[in-house]
């Protein structure tokens, strides 16, 4: 009889995921970079009713060429995945990711 793991309760309605193995690729973003992505994502989503933790994973498996992946799910709601090139693909994720967890 296999066990399940114990399980908690937690605040968390979701998570944001950004590739961190994007900019290293030789094919990857010009000009984007994980950690400040992420430290963006965090700024833009801070008023969304939910609330989200923005992590830097290892590789999504989505590999855009001359872009970095995104993805975002949260209970009850749709996964979302983007391939964003710059600073304003950023900012534009974020608020189809704010808009669809009110």
């Amino acid at each position: 009889m296999s066990h399940s793991p114990p399980l908690v309760d937690t605040k968390l309605g979701g998570l944001v995921l950004v590739c961190g193995e994007c900019e290293a690729r030789k094919d990857g973003p010009a000009k984007l970079q994980a950690r400040p992505v992420r430290k963006e994502l965090k700024h833009e989503l801070r008023d969304v009713p939910i609330r989200l933790r923005v992590v830097q994973s290892s590789c999504l498996g989505l590999c855009p060429k001359k872009a970095m992946a995104l993805a975002a799910v949260a209970q009850g709601h749709a996964p979302l995945v983007a391939e964003v090139c710059r600073d304003e693909d950023v900012a534009a994720f974020a608020r189809a990711l704010a808009k669809s967890v009110r």
